[in-house]
């Protein structure tokens, strides 16, 4: 993630605010955001206009300030690996290092990302979530695999999502090759890479591969493609957050015009996938492996991640789905303390999934985080008068009784 803001950044920041955050937002958010917003975000408005071309022109300009190319890191090696329809893509590894990790010199456990930030199927690449693929494998000592999947529009509907399954599928049956354990698979993704991780946890399960966990982060999981007004989608989060920082109604129309979830009239497009592909909220949930839902309370698409963890729970599936909020959908990538406590969250789920550090990681993988995690205070962050100070509100499946309990909830 970027460093933190420092006051003289913010005593020295231009004042032309040229896409001010809307009114109806300044009391729901963290301060700490707004300051980040502020000098970081708000000097130019997106232009929902642009062909595609014109961004992939100016790619790195328009990068997020988050990106970091760790392509030279010692501790970075790229491999090749094959779809099923003989598309070649990059794997990039993270490899741990054996003087601190707690399995030494491996195998290790792993963990498998699909990039995502707000990108949409259309824009990310290896850089989008380096920064966090770096902290999984310094924390946790595991190996980290993220993937360089194909994008919208160049690229027909599915076809990323076909290149994540080609990958878990690889690490699953040659994982020896690259020194990671294939009995201890995690996978995970944030927005658009959520929405993968959602899709490829119900493809493991149908192919019988067995997957430690599940993390999605702030995750689409229902198609836009009908909506024409906020109100035509079946979640209250749509309406409320409608002119939302980062992600609002006019940014999600933009990602959708230019080919997601679309070619409804084309043979090799969305519609001859099946329904996971672009619904996997409707799709058949038991079975599937334990979950970790990240969701943000300043985001459109916080409730139907949330619906996502109510039907896992009700088809018996370890389910966790924490809230955070005075933020917006990708605030995981900026440097703020929602996204550390995200980041600490998702080690702990890690941790506990894989067993990292336990000697008898058998027992604690079925322990798991959703029975040890505790609320936690983000010092400093309150999150408005409307929220009374709420930092995170959390859900977890009751062992036993197959429904939601509230776990508390945490006042900063």
């Amino acid at each position: 993630m970027p460093p933190s803001i420092s006051d003289q950044e913010l005593l020295d920041a231009p004042r032309a605010i040229a896409n001010p955050l809307h009114p109806d937002f300044v009391g729901r958010l963290d301060q700490d955001f707004i300051d980040y917003y502020n000098l970081r975000l708000s000097k130019a408005k997106p232009d929902n206009s642009a062909p595609i071309e014109k961004i992939r022109a100016n790619r790195t300009r328009l990068r997020s300030p988050a990106c970091r190319d760790y392509s030279r890191a010692a501790c970075v090696e790229d491999i090749r690996l094959e779809s099923d329809d003989g598309h070649i893509f990059t794997a990039r590894l993270y490899k741990p290092d054996p003087r601190s990790s707690p399995y030494g010199a491996g195998p290790y456990p792993v963990h498998v990302n699909f990039h995502g930030k707000c990108g949409g199927f259309t824009f990310g690449d290896l850089s989008s979530d380096a920064s966090i693929c770096m902290k999984l494998r310094s924390q946790l000592g595991i190996l980290v695999v993220d993937i360089d999947y194909r994008l919208r529009p160049e690229h027909k509907a599915g076809k990323g999502h076909k290149d994540c399954w080609a990958a878990v599928q690889w690490v699953h049956k040659y994982g020896a090759n690259i020194n990671a354990r294939p009995d201890s698979i995690s996978i995970g993704g944030i927005s658009a890479g959520g929405h993968i991780a959602a899709v490829v946890q119900q493809l493991a399960r149908d192919a019988k591969i067995s997957l430690k966990l599940a993390i999605l982060g702030v995750p689409t999981v229902v198609s836009h493609a009908h909506y024409t007004t906020p109100t035509d989608s079946e979640f209250p989060s749509f309406v409320e957050n409608e002119n939302a920082p980062c992600l609002n109604w006019n940014r999600i129309m933009f990602y959708r015009e230019r080919g997601m979830h679309e070619d409804a009239d084309d043979e090799s497009g969305s519609a001859t996938l099946p329904e996971i592909y672009t619904n996997p909220l409707h799709g058949e949930l038991e079975g599937v492996c334990d979950t970790f839902i990240a969701t943000a309370s300043a985001d459109p698409l916080r409730d139907e991640g949330e619906v996502y963890g109510q039907r896992l729970i009700a088809a018996g599936v370890r389910t966790t789905a924490r809230r955070y909020y005075g933020v917006p959908h990708n605030f995981m990538h900026m440097p703020i303390k929602k996204a550390d406590m995200y980041l600490r969250d998702v080690c702990e789920a890690l941790r506990s999934a894989h067993g990292v550090g336990f000697s008898n990681r058998s027992v604690n993988a079925r322990k798991h985080m959703f029975q040890s995690i505790k609320q936690r205070r983000s010092a400093g962050a309150g999150a408005g008068a409307s929220t009374g100070g709420l930092a995170v509100r959390s859900w977890t499946w009751a062992p036993g009784k197959g429904r939601w309990r509230a776990n508390g909830q945490t006042n900063g």
